[in-house]
């Protein structure tokens, strides 16, 4: 601080640091991370294939085409191996669906719609 410097309120200074929360009323809710999860595609592209074969085979109203319309982009962005996107849709899922992949048996599916 130089000798005219007038402060008010907080005087703040940090170098060379990963901060998570500064200054008044600040709050840290913990580490923030921008590293994606590693997924493993082939795993995840097969199971989508079955669960899209499986709604492909139940009577549709327009829920379920709407269901069967996220299954497609979550499979093309497994595809191109965009993780967030590809979870975006999953989880936009219902219940219903969970429980149709849950009975042909899709866990890894299962774990990322029910999330």
């Amino acid at each position: 601080m130089k000798n005219n410097d007038f402060v008010m309120g907080d005087k703040i200074s940090i170098h060379n640091s990963a901060i998570g929360a500064v200054g008044s009323g600040a709050v840290n809710y913990g580490n923030v991370t921008s590293a994606s999860p590693d997924y493993d595609y082939s795993v995840i592209l097969e199971e989508i294939k079955k669960l899209k074969e499986a709604l492909y085979n139940i009577p549709q109203n327009d829920a379920q085409i709407i269901a069967l319309s996220d299954i497609i982009h979550a499979e093309q962005a497994a595809v191109s191996q965009d993780g967030s996107t590809m979870v975006k849709y999953l989880k936009k899922l219902g219940v219903w669906v969970l429980d149709v992949a849950k009975e042909v048996g899709v866990n890894v599916i299962s774990g990322l719609i029910g999330k």
